[in-house]
């Protein structure tokens, strides 16, 4: 498979014998946009940190299977190449600025990996999210929407194909969690791969097109996403709050 992300039998546990995912078998397809749900503990993050490959070259753990990106395996390729095309997003925005301008904030990567038009690459990034003007701010003086929206201007600087956002909204209001999803829709549009783990149903019920539910480290269910969320049996066994179809 030589475009998409591709999981085949993975496996990974933190410690030895305690597995925080079991047999995962997935293809993420180029262009698509992906929710990944389940309840706390169910190994959403986990999975995220798998895909541009923070897990294994960051994070320690017993790793088995293969994970492709575009055909190229995230245990052999060199860190730098993947985080070229997998663009994470943390859930909470304040592990990740560190920077004393929002200008800076997003041309750190940038710099680091020797990306050219650094300036241009800025200015279109917070273009993108709506906050342009915003280049000579304090991060830590923003609203948690805007920081948030930093950290993603920081990925789109990077023009990555893919990119993977851990629970967005869990910090963020209703209206600023609804112009968040507006934008990734706009992203996808634009053919850009949208990864998100999401715990409210309301928001993959409307946006994302295919759905991957986690239980105790394991796939218990994935397809279209209409199709699983209207499931609201199996949702209920599994903790899973039922989506509002007229959202």
């Amino acid at each position: 498979m030589d475009k998409g992300i591709l999981l085949q039998r993975v496996s990974f546990a933190y410690h030895k014998n305690i597995a925080v995912l079991s047999d995962i078998n997935y293809v993420i397809a180029k262009g698509d946009f992906v929710g990944i749900s389940g309840i706390n503990g169910s190994g959403k993050s986990t999975f995220t940190y798998l895909l541009n490959g923070i897990i294994p070259h960051q994070i320690a753990g017993i790793l088995d299977g293969r994970i492709l990106v575009d055909g190229r395996d995230t245990q052999t390729a060199k860190t730098a190449d993947i985080a070229t095309k997998v663009g994470l997003v943390f859930q909470n925005p304040d592990l990740t600025l560190f920077n004393l301008t929002v200008e800076e904030e997003i041309a750190f990567g940038l710099t680091n990996l020797k990306y050219p038009d650094i300036g241009r690459r800025v200015k279109e990034a917070l273009k993108m999210v709506a906050i342009k003007g915003f280049e000579k701010k304090d991060p830590q003086s923003l609203s948690v929407g805007e920081k948030q929206k930093v950290s993603l201007a920081a990925v789109l600087a990077m023009d990555t194909d893919y990119i993977i956002l851990d629970e967005p909204t869990a910090m963020l209001d209703y209206k600023s969690s609804v112009e968040l999803y507006k934008i990734l829709r706009e992203l996808n549009r634009r053919k850009k791969t949208i990864i998100v783990v999401e715990h409210d149903t309301d928001f993959l019920w409307k946006f994302s097109r295919q759905i991957m539910i986690l239980d105790q480290g394991r796939i218990k269910t994935t397809g279209n996403t209409k199709e699983i969320l209207s499931k609201f049996d199996l949702l209920d066994s599994l903790g899973i709050k039922r989506p509002n179809i007229n959202f």
